[in-house]
């Protein structure tokens, strides 16, 4: 069970590193298409003002970015979390960071509700756990895959 749990956590990490790619470039198409906001003073934070631009909460140009980001954090995460646990891998620096990289990628959902200055490690973190994945993959990818050799009966002599 555990070797099967280890090459799902295989897969299942580069599959993050291809989603986390995604989600940079969602967040880029995103954030680029509030062409309307030149300044957040430009904004209307209390919806009052029917000529001023809508805030980037307020938009739905980063829908696409939220909607991936949800799936990968709540139960992408915890999906991958439940895998780390039943593979425990034997090497101590891939079981912990099979353990840390889902609880980050969870705080990932948390940091943008932080403010401004918590807000700020959204895409530190984002960058964080894309080399964790990848580095996950990488070296899961390199183990040599265990050999299940059957025991050799000794020979009757006589």
């Amino acid at each position: 069970m555990r070797r099967g749990a280890t090459a799902v956590l295989k897969w299942f990490s580069a599959l993050y590193v291809v989603l986390i790619v995604i989600q940079v470039y969602l967040a880029g198409e995103g954030i680029f298409g509030l062409n309307v906001i030149k300044h957040s003073e430009d904004c209307d934070k209390h919806g009052a003002n029917l000529a001023a631009a809508p805030c980037i909460g307020d938009t739905t140009t980063l829908d696409a970015h939220r909607a991936l980001g949800f799936f990968l954090t709540l139960p992408g995460a915890v999906l991958f979390l439940v895998t780390a646990l039943i593979a425990w891998h034997p090497n101590t620096r891939i079981r912990t960071v099979s353990i840390i990289v889902p609880i980050l990628t969870f705080v990932q959902m948390i940091l943008p509700g932080t403010g401004r200055w918590g807000a700020a490690l959204h895409p530190v973190n984002a960058f964080l756990i894309l080399g964790m994945y990848l580095w996950l993959f990488l070296t899961l990818r390199k183990e040599a895959p265990e050999v299940m050799t059957e025991p050799v009966a000794a020979e009757p002599t006589g």
